[in-house]
């Protein structure tokens, strides 16, 4: 299926196409999918330093916005904005966050034929256990004034649909499984992985009080942590605190296949997701996972003692005790991680990819 001629241009915007986060990853996947499909696409990025650590076809454009404007503020942004949607006339705008909304309204006053979909990658009760009043505020303007919004889960599209009074488009479109192809398991290092941004959000001060009731009984097993984030020093205290020697930060890396590849299982920690991206990439290379079931996303990847474990939200020491079942059972992980393998299929990219030219329109 390929896009029309006319109608076919999408702008994509996003807070920070720098970071090396899920988000920015997910929009890689997807702008690059529908570029191959025929859409002529552009990304914006608010802020960043200019690169990207997901690649993007040579033929899709990153517009910089703090690096390009001739003015500061939120009036420079504004101006900047502007005068790209006049000069590229876009047929459709993709907020990649739903807090760019404070900009995309002003895009859509601008131009009343634009059609603007927000994408919103956080759990819908985010906004409550952060005390963010914009997020909040910015929801309804999004419901009131967008024309589709696009949410991660089901269990999040049911809460929209209850708890605002939408006047847009509502549509559960999951993250992209981003790799292709089979992979077959070969061997295995007694390693735990785990992946995401340091910060509280992602729980990984949860899996270090996991580990301290493991390493001293297992001292052939390890935990690497891929990643960067504001909690790192914070984390790093905390392991030296413990007298733990096994856990190592390995910062951000471009080649997360290879610790993938190696891994025993993952553990996914989280006190909340907008979906679990990691958890996608993790099954795809036959991981069995031990999960919270956080909101939003693990339950509808995690079939618990399927391909995997989905535990608790919060409860430690059911998640240590599952992760340690994975240490002593290898004929149990392979079983699983094979099971993760078949299961993490329906989220294939090129699924979702049709999905996404349905909403379009084509």
């Amino acid at each position: 299926m390929t896009a029309e001629a006319e109608h076919n241009k999408i702008m994509f915007f996003i807070g920070n196409m720098s970071h090396s986060g899920g988000t920015e990853r997910v929009l890689s996947v997807i702008a690059n999918g529908l570029s191959d499909r025929g859409f002529t696409v552009s990304v914006i990025s608010l802020w960043g330093d200019g690169q990207t650590v997901f690649s993007l076809h040579d033929r899709i454009p990153v517009y910089w916005v703090e690096k390009e404007r001739k003015q500061s503020g939120i009036l420079g942004n504004l101006r900047y904005l502007a005068a790209l949607f006049d000069r590229e006339k876009p047929d459709f705008l993709v907020d990649v966050d739903i807090i760019l909304a404070c900009y995309s309204i002003f895009m859509k006053w601008q131009m009343p034929d634009l059609y603007w979909i927000s994408w919103e990658h956080f759990h819908y009760y985010y906004h409550f256990e952060r005390n963010n009043f914009l997020r909040k505020i910015v929801r309804r303007v999004v419901a009131r004034h967008s024309d589709q919004l696009v949410v991660l889960t089901d269990e999040d599209k049911g809460h929209y649909e209850k708890k605002l009074r939408l006047r847009c488009g509502i549509t559960r479109i999951y993250d992209p499984l981003p790799f292709t192809g089979a992979f077959s398991k070969q061997v295995e290092q007694p390693m735990i992985f785990a992946a995401g941004r340091l910060t509280e959000a992602k729980g990984f001060d949860l899996l270090i009080d996991s580990w301290r009731q493991l390493e001293s009984r297992y001292p052939q097993w390890s935990v690497i942590i891929a990643g960067e984030g504001m909690d790192r020093e914070k984390l790093e205290k905390k392991v030296k605190a413990a007298r733990l020697e096994r856990i190592q930060f390995i910062g951000n890396v471009r080649d997360i296949e290879k610790y993938y590849e190696k891994a025993a299982f993952l553990a996914f920690p989280s006190r909340n997701e907008g979906f679990g991206m990691v958890l996608l990439e993790a099954m795809y290379f036959c991981l069995p996972v031990v999960s919270y079931d956080c909101k939003a996303g693990p339950k509808e990847i995690v079939i618990d003692g399927v391909n995997g474990y989905l535990v608790e939200a919060g409860n430690i020491e059911i998640f240590t005790e599952k992760m340690e079942l994975f240490m002593k059972d290898e004929a149990l992980r392979r079983r699983m991680g094979a099971q993760a393998a078949k299961t993490v299929m329906r989220f294939h990219k090129e699924l979702i990819l049709d999905q996404w030219e349905t909403l379009l329109g084509v």
